[in-house]
């Protein structure tokens, strides 16, 4: 391969690969100067979920959602709430925190009631992709079969 190839597929992987990160807080693009978490991101109706907040210049974080009932977050402490069981199972809530006249939201998906079989053998670890995630996961391996058909041909041609 030239190395013009390789370098190509190298930035292409890395433009495919690469996290969108939030913008830096205080950098005056309106990003909150807090940090919050959400934990699991993926949940069953009836589940329990661990929210957190850390940076925040106030004592309490006021945490809300569709999902559950408004919980205070007091001195960076975390606390656990459960979904409501009538919630929604397919569909994804915003989680609004609230600091100090700022605001801040991530994503909560609920899942449906699935085999446990299947959830113990996911673990988790598939639950939380996207179209885009899987789109992208598909053209990395396609590229990567693409790259081993035309490295063994090339091979072949040379013997």
């Amino acid at each position: 391969m030239r190395l013009s190839s390789i370098g190509a597929a190298v930035l292409l992987s890395a433009a495919v690969l690469s996290p969108a990160h939030p913008a830096a807080a205080g950098d005056g693009s309106g990003a909150p100067a807090f940090a919050y978490t959400v934990s699991p991101g993926s949940v069953a109706p009836g589940g329990s979920v661990t929210l957190g907040a850390t940076g925040c210049r106030a004592s309490a974080v006021t945490v809300s959602s569709g999902a559950f009932r408004p919980v205070t977050l007091h001195h960076g402490q975390p606390a656990t709430v459960v979904v409501d069981p009538d919630a929604r199972a397919g569909k994804r809530y915003d989680v609004t925190f609230a600091c100090a006249g700022q605001r801040g939201a991530a994503s909560l998906a609920l899942s449906g009631a699935r085999d446990k079989r299947v959830a113990a053998v996911l673990s988790g670890s598939l639950t939380d992709l996207d179209t885009t995630e899987l789109v992208a996961g598909g053209v990395l391996i396609a590229a990567a079969l693409g790259g081993v058909l035309h490295l063994r041909r090339r091979a072949a041609l040379a013997r």
